[in-house]
């Protein structure tokens, strides 16, 4: 008996949300071809410039994310040809999304410290490698030639975004915020903006080049895309959970991440401990409201969360698992032979 053909999976057309900080779908034709050919470093980053303490050491508020795309949304195409095309919410892709007006600054300062003008620092040191034996000093030795090529490149305003560069380093506490006035009271932080799977950007600028000046729509995405929260999620922000997180209960503190609503959307529920002395992470969930006309999205706090670590892994790696028949029968479907004989 022939197998019944499976049913096509509809693609995500996932484009352009904001772009240098600005809504896409206010940008004139005009202006989105002027964009589209403009280097991100010739471009101030609207959220560095709202809080510039917390932009490169350098001073040099220009955007570090090459394309200068802050966030994408699913871009759902008409359907009767009169029809205008429709959207999903914005999600972030750049972490210093979040960075817009020092909102969320004030709200993790108030909410866990008391404060809402807490001290900061950056890129603090966590993890210790071990330089016993010779591949442990060669690590340690690499580690941190890394450091000073990053330190060098942060103080030459040429360092990427953190999703650009490809170094993610659990060796590291990101950004810690401290009380003014009690040295001893801080949290650590962490911003989980979502990468991307599937066709690159350059595709979304080939199609903004190619329309007429004169034609005022807009364009769909060059290619199919969409959010992935897997490799955000389980792969990414879960391990920096686990190593970060045991030491920082240990010592008495809170870890505190900040996702955007979709990103939530992609988890499993998780149980919200009353009281933050009971919780390990505290995750601040924003959401981008949307004015028409108003050329920006504002971020603003939609929720906050307390959970433990183990509730947080659970909802990270949320999944039901698959029946047995239907496993057997993928399995069946797979099978080939090790061997020609």
């Amino acid at each position: 008996m022939a197998k019944a053909a499976k049913p096509k999976k509809k693609k995500q057309f996932f484009g352009i949300a904001e772009w240098y900080g600005k809504r896409f779908i206010d940008l004139s034709t005009a202006e989105r071809k002027m964009l589209a050919d403009t280097k991100n470093t010739t471009m101030n980053c609207p959220f560095f410039e709202q809080v510039p303490a917390l932009g490169p050491k350098s001073g040099k508020l220009h955007c570090n994310k090459k394309g200068g795309v802050c966030s994408l949304r699913n871009f759902h195409e008409p359907l009767p040809p009169a029809d205008d095309i429709t959207f999903g919410p914005i999600t972030a892709t750049c972490p210093n999304r979040f960075l817009e007006n020092g909102t969320i600054v004030k709200h993790i300062g108030q909410y866990v410290l008391g404060t809402e003008e807490p001290l900061f620092a950056k890129e603090i040191a966590f993890l210790m490698r071990p330089r016993a034996g010779e591949v442990g000093a060669a690590e340690a030795d690499a580690a941190a030639e890394e450091d000073e090529t990053e330190e060098a490149e942060e103080a030459a305003g040429t360092e990427a975004a953190a999703a650009e560069s490809g170094r993610e380093d659990v060796g590291r506490i990101d950004l810690v915020f401290v009380h003014p006035n009690n040295r001893e009271k801080w949290c650590a932080v962490e911003m989980q903006a979502v990468y991307f799977s599937g066709g690159e950007m350059g595709k979304d600028m080939a199609v903004i080049r190619a329309q007429p000046t004169t034609d005022n729509s807009l364009p769909m995405p060059g290619a199919a895309r969409r959010p992935d929260f897997r490799s955000s999620g389980p792969k990414r922000l879960m391990p920096q959970l686990q190593i970060k997180v045991p030491t920082l209960r240990r010592w008495g503190k809170k870890m505190v991440v900040v996702i955007d609503k979709p990103f939530l959307g992609s988890m499993s529920k998780m149980e919200h401990q009353s009281h933050i002395s009971n919780c390990d992470i505290v995750w601040v969930v924003v959401r981008f409201d949307e004015e028409p006309g108003s050329g920006e999205a504002k971020l603003v706090i939609d929720q906050t969360i307390n959970t433990t670590l183990d509730d947080a892994v659970k909802a990270l790696t949320s999944g039901t698992p698959t029946t047995l028949p239907a496993f057997e029968d993928k399995l069946a479907g797979k099978l080939g032979k090790v061997f020609d004989i």
